[in-house]
């Protein structure tokens, strides 16, 4: 938090033009002792000693508690507050009790006032001048504390969407680490592609650190990965993969997409090019929407989602809120998901 000298001068000023005129208007029932100031040089020289004076409870108040109020020690910007007074009042006092007959002939009070009479008739004025000061303070910190718990949640989440992402490549690449093994132990000719391939993807998961990709890169990223599934099936799969070209511009956070196709290889059947794995993205009136759905393989019997699709609707929520929804329709032979995300997010 940093000292706000020239907004609380602001609003000194602000304040004294809208106070004084009404108070001294309720004290006198005249307007004329407001504009009484400006009528010499003399009174427009005292006009400019009580600004300093007003102005210096108001600036007191707020420098001390800016340096010393805390959880730990609130109240001891409280017990400095009557420091804040005398110093004050002393510097009216020398301006125009001290300076003022000195070099001008000219004081506010009339000679003999004690300077306990001095020091009573300026309390009220300490009081309403203070406040202002204390109040300027409590916005300002109540301003600052709302901006760091904001940036504290902003920090968490980006913490937690940073161990959601390094769940996932470790999970994605355990299993493609499997396919290439397998390639390499029945020495396919796919084992070099499948190798260079998993390179390309691996620079796209360690070095993508934008907060958002092209749906276009992303769908890139895909192919690959299902060029690499490929590799390792003895048997063309059946797969039907549309994209619309007006989404590819779009922006969605990377690694959004490949766990429901991750899914859809480990529990899917994809030998009946009558019933394909369907993946399409495009648009649906103000989503986007990407959907997979599959063919179950007979006698499935693990639990279909997994780390993938948990780790995605966490990361959903964390960064679209309720600008995404995720469906999940499970039947006893067919698996299908739809995301939507609100074009406005994208």
């Amino acid at each position: 938090m940093k000292l706000q000298i020239k907004s609380l001068t602001v609003v000194f000023i602000i304040f004294y033009i809208i106070y004084e005129p009404l108070r001294v208007v309720m004290e006198t029932g005249s307007f004329f002792s407001v504009v009484s100031d400006f009528q010499s040089v003399l009174s427009f020289l005292g006009l400019l000693t009580t600004l300093l004076y007003l102005y210096s409870y108001s600036f007191g108040a707020y420098w001390t508690f800016f340096k010393t109020y805390s959880k730990e020690r609130r109240y001891l910007a409280f017990a400095l507050i009557p420091v804040v007074v005398i110093v004050a009042i002393f510097l009216r006092y020398f301006l125009e009790e001290v300076l003022g007959p000195t070099f001008f002939n000219a004081r506010n009070y009339p000679a003999g006032t004690s300077l306990s009479r001095y020091i009573f008739d300026n309390l009220y004025f300490a009081f309403v001048y203070i406040s202002l000061g204390v109040v300027f303070f409590f916005i300002q910190y109540a301003q600052h504390k709302e901006v760091q718990q904001r940036e504290l949640i902003l920090q968490s989440q980006k913490t937690e969407l940073s161990l959601l992402r390094s769940q996932l490549n470790p999970h994605f690449l355990f299993n493609i680490l499997n396919n290439i093994y397998s390639l390499i132990y029945y020495k396919s000719d796919n084992a070099l592609k499948s190798v260079e391939k998993l390179s390309g993807l691996l620079r796209y998961a360690l070095y993508e650190k934008a907060e958002k990709v092209s749906v276009k890169k992303e769908i890139g990223y895909l192919n690959d990965f299902i060029d690499l599934h490929k590799m390792r099936l003895d048997f063309d799969p059946a797969i039907d993969f549309k994209t619309a070209s007006d989404v590819l511009p779009l922006k969605i956070a990377p690694f959004l997409l490949i766990p429901f196709v991750e899914n859809a290889f480990k529990h899917g059947n994809l030998k009946d090019a009558k019933s394909p794995m369907r993946i399409c993205t495009q648009k649906e009136g103000s989503h986007l929407t990407f959907t997979v759905s599959n063919e179950k393989k007979v006698q499935e019997k693990d639990e279909v989602g997994g780390i993938g699709v948990q780790n995605v609707r966490k990361r959903l929520e964390l960064l679209y809120g309720d600008q995404s929804d995720l469906l999940i329709e499970e039947t006893e032979d067919t698996f299908n998901i739809q995301l939507k995300i609100a074009l406005s997010a994208c």
